[in-house]
């Protein structure tokens, strides 16, 4: 018998038998971790458009699957801020918070494992009208923007990054879903290395069906240098790691 691979040796020791002979912080009463990234003084945020104030064209929801594949060619169209505003709701958007201390509920528009929603996202902007290209977060409390590094295109740099698939250079706004290690470690411990990437393939895709009401056209990418994303999103790569990334352009005109 071979030995055991990296991934076996992951889903054994991320097995359920070992996570219930464990007790986690939650079951200790150590008290929830945030719900999402918290705002950073001194830096720009920028208010998107409420959820109720959206409006995006009607289309089945069997429509939208039929219709949804990977693109990777894109015109040079700008998306509208209602756009952005409309693919955040859509992919980590909050519907409403309730309870207190640990008996918080945090309800978003994408399921997650145990409602512990651990992906931040970072967006790297080319292309949306109003908005200066750089690198932004999202806030999901607040549903805002909040800018990291703008004045610059950062495009060709997470094309690179993610193993030179330079179609992402011509996209007009890249998301990179990163985890939270102990937003998911607090209630699922170990196991909780399974579940992030799990919510990440909901997000994205939300991603794809919310592309298809605003004429956009998105790809999921998965394979980056995870250490020079890290350091060009300015996270540490272990308690806040690169899990996913999709690219989105308004589709060429046939």
């Amino acid at each position: 018998m071979t030995a055991d691979n990296i991934g076996r040796f992951f889903l054994r020791e991320t097995s359920l038998e070992i996570m219930l002979a464990k007790q986690s912080d939650q079951a200790k009463g150590v008290p929830q971790p945030v719900v999402g990234p918290e705002p950073k003084d001194g830096r720009t945020k920028i208010s998107l458009i409420a959820p109720r104030n959206i409006s995006v064209e009607e289309i089945s929801l069997r429509e939208a699957m039929e219709n949804r594949r990977s693109v990777r060619e894109y015109s040079q169209e700008y998306l509208s801020f209602q756009d952005l505003s409309w693919l955040l709701w859509s992919t980590q958007g909050i519907r409403k918070i309730t309870g207190e201390g640990n008996s918080r509920k945090v309800y978003r528009t994408v399921p997650s494992a145990g409602g512990r929603h651990p992906l931040d996202v970072y967006l790297v902007i080319s292309r949306v009208e109003g908005l200066e290209a750089g690198l932004y977060t999202y806030l999901p409390v607040s549903h805002e923007l909040q800018a990291e590094d703008t004045g610059r295109d950062f495009a060709e740099e997470i094309a690179a990054l993610c193993r030179k698939q330079m179609f992402m250079a011509k996209a007009a706004v890249s998301f990179f879903w990163i985890g939270d290690e102990y937003r998911f470690m607090w209630r699922h411990m170990e196991r909780g290395y399974r579940f992030v990437f799990e919510d990440a393939g909901h997000a994205c895709q939300n991603l794809y069906l919310a592309c298809e009401n605003i004429g956009c056209g998105c790809c999921a990418i998965g394979y980056f240098d995870e250490k020079g994303l890290s350091r060009l999103l300015g996270i540490d790569g272990e308690t806040l790691f690169p899990v996913y990334a999709a690219c989105v352009g308004k589709k060429q005109k046939k």
